[in-house]
């Protein structure tokens, strides 16, 4: 297994076209190498085809929409991953802002045997209301900035140690995955679905998302478990690969989990299955 040259972002979007295009911003001022970029969009309307439209000149992307008929985030995941022509496949959060190295450092960490999570600063209404409104461009900041900054401008509320500035944007980098005796690395309140990477060989091994899960979440910690059954680790990019979390309004609890036999790695219904239907469709 080789590392890959090409790389797709798949940005999952549902009716927040304001904090799509913050993101669609932040992505156009990635260092390094271009990338391909997916929409994976629940059900949107025509602001958000409308902000898509205006980006479709300044990347390589696709914009994969399917209906809303409830909340069906893993189904459009692996839709998206179908139509994704790079060799590593990114998912990022709609609302979640990546820094100008994030690619990058994704790239950097895109070795054999590993995926990568990675970690997110929330920030708070006051300022996330400020910024949507006035183009702050947060996805520049320095390490320093935001250190200088907390916590004015951070929701700290819950997960309070998790979201200090100092550990998500540490000057020293530890934990890096081609680092000899590197630790498994568990992201902060163990969410992975906000920024999360993968060899395409590995998501197709484990046959990516469990469509199963439809709910508020569960389907990135599911995954994740399921990439470890099958041998790949998990590892850190680095600071410049930590995401800038937009408040919104929490939403409801998640789901109860469907089961999965233990050890198990391939989801029961998956990538397989959705790529059967849509070939069988009319």
């Amino acid at each position: 297994m080789s590392v890959p040259s090409t790389i797709t972002v798949i940005v999952a979007t549902y009716e927040r076209p304001a904090a799509l295009d913050v993101v669609l911003r932040a992505l156009s001022e990635q260092l390094g190498e271009p990338f391909e970029v997916v929409i994976a969009d629940d059900g949107s309307g025509e602001r958000t085809a409308e902000i898509v439209e205006r980006w479709l000149a300044r990347f390589e992307m696709s914009h994969v929409w399917q209906p809303n008929e409830g909340f069906q985030k893993a189904r459009l995941l692996n839709r998206a991953a179908l139509v994704a022509r790079g060799g590593y496949l990114v998912f990022l959060d709609g609302d979640c802002v990546p820094r100008r190295g994030f690619v990058e450092a994704v790239r950097r960490a895109a070795l054999p045997g590993w995926f990568v999570a990675s970690k997110r600063v929330h920030l708070s209404p006051r300022f996330t209301e400020r910024l949507l409104a006035d183009s702050v461009p947060i996805w520049r900041w320095s390490s320093w900035h935001w250190l200088a900054r907390a916590p004015r401008e951070l929701f700290t509320s819950h997960h309070r140690q998790a979201n200090r500035p100092g550990v998500l944007f540490p000057l020293r980098d530890r934990g890096r995955p081609w680092k000899p005796g590197s630790h498994e690395f568990r992201p902060p309140y163990n969410g992975y679905g906000y920024a999360f990477g993968v060899l395409r060989e590995d998501f197709e091994q484990v046959n990516g998302f469990d469509m199963r899960f439809r709910g508020w979440d569960g389907e990135d910690v599911d995954i994740a478990d399921r990439l470890r059954q099958a041998g790949v680790r998990c590892g850190w990019p680095g600071p410049d690969a930590s995401v800038l979390h937009l408040w919104h309004t929490p939403g409801k609890q998640p789901a109860s989990p469907p089961p999965r036999e233990p050890g198990a790695i391939e989801a029961p219904v998956g990538l397989r299955e959705l790529s059967r239907e849509l070939a069988e469709a009319p």
